[in-house]
């Protein structure tokens, strides 16, 4: 038993860090994970790329490490989607939760960096009853990215928008306006949430919609909610704000902590491997729409109901107007194509509790 497991989801090429193209996208995480000052740990790597690569961790580009390592595909009962060849990002942190034996979960992403006291300062505030979590700031190349004209034109928000959407022209300006009212001109490239905190003196309890990236919970919260939701699946935004929401209706309000000495670096990367998604992937549904109807139904524990035929209804509706729909066409085929129609025929019922005992 660790305190701590570590659950990393990936579904990148081995080399994809931009403007380090030597740099394995796991390589700045071993590293940083090899300093840490806490030692009773254990790294899960859930690999949507696991059959191109089982044997990641023996030998290079890693050698010998001194924790340990579960490197594992994701699980054939959650990986729906990605055999639709489409994000499955729920499904593969729900992969994690089947391996985890700590008593805190901190969800972590592939191309990042951790400072070396940064899980003993997560376990501390754990302790004392918190679900920490941890912002970030962006590098590129390296070194610190600052919201500039190189930026603007090639930095991660906005290249991403090229590969993952049909309308990148349009994304691209919308993600432009919505990146300049967050940064001033010059400005560091850093998680939104930084500001909040430097104005509450550095330290604050966050809302349930500001969990999202690094983020530390137990895992008798996540075996209570059962997991992320997997209903998000097959696009790619909201599953961690959809957590957080569940959290809270849960019961575990006031437990969000941001505090400035929790951060990590985030080297800007290459969108997700064409090996196992295809890319650009337009939109299914709003995962927005999904997650307010779980909000309006009070719905906390996923996988555990089928969405009635009004549920239903009520997700189209609020996927074909804004803010969901700001463009005609932002989703494929306005919910009325194959996709969705898959997408409403799948019905993800399961318990982790008990598929945990099958591991």
């Amino acid at each position: 038993m660790y305190d701590i497991s570590l659950v990393l989801i990936t579904a990148r090429d081995d080399y994809t860090i931009i403007g380090l193209p030597e740099t394995h996208i796991l390589e700045p995480c071993i590293d940083s994970l090899k300093a840490q000052t806490y030692k009773n740990f254990e790294l899960i790597v859930v690999d949507s790329l696991h059959e191109h690569r089982p044997h990641l961790f023996r030998g290079k580009p890693f050698g010998e490490l001194p924790f340990p390592v579960k490197h594992v595909p994701v699980h054939p009962n959650h990986r729906f989607w990605l055999d639709h060849r489409r994000f499955n990002a729920s499904g593969a942190m729900n992969t994690g939760f089947l391996h985890a034996e700590g008593e805190l979960i901190v969800k972590m992403d592939d191309c990042c960096q951790f400072g070396s006291d940064l899980l003993e300062r997560m376990w501390e505030e754990y302790q004392i009853g918190y679900f920490p979590m941890v912002m970030h700031t962006r590098y590129r190349g390296g070194k610190q990215a600052y919201f500039d004209e190189e930026y603007r034109e090639k930095g991660y928000e906005v290249k991403a928008t090229e590969a993952d959407h049909h309308q990148p022209q349009v994304e691209k300006d919308q993600v432009l306006k919505v990146l300049s009212e967050v940064y001033p001109d010059g400005s560091p490239i850093r998680d939104s949430r930084w500001h909040r905190v430097e104005t509450a003196g550095g330290r604050l309890i966050a809302k349930q919609t500001q969990f999202y990236g690094y983020s530390g919970f137990s895992l008798d919260a996540v075996l209570k909610v059962n997991g992320f939701d997997e209903l998000l699946d097959g696009d790619s935004p909201q599953m961690d704000v959809d957590f957080g929401v569940r959290l809270w209706m849960a019961g575990y309000q006031k437990m969000f902590l941001l505090d400035k000495c929790m951060w990590v670096i985030e080297h800007e990367h290459q969108p997700v491997s064409s090996k196992v998604v295809d890319l650009p992937c337009e939109n299914i549904k709003c995962n927005h729409a999904v997650m307010l109807n779980s909000m309006n139904r009070n719905h906390w524990r996923a996988h555990s109901y089928e969405l009635t035929d009004e549920e239903i209804e009520e997700i189209i509706a609020e996927t074909l107007r804004p803010p969901c729909s700001p463009n005609p066409g932002m989703y494929q085929d306005d919910c009325k194509g194959p996709l969705f129609k898959l997408w409403k025929e799948h019905k993800p019922i399961f318990s982790l509790r008990e598929e945990r005992l099958d591991i």
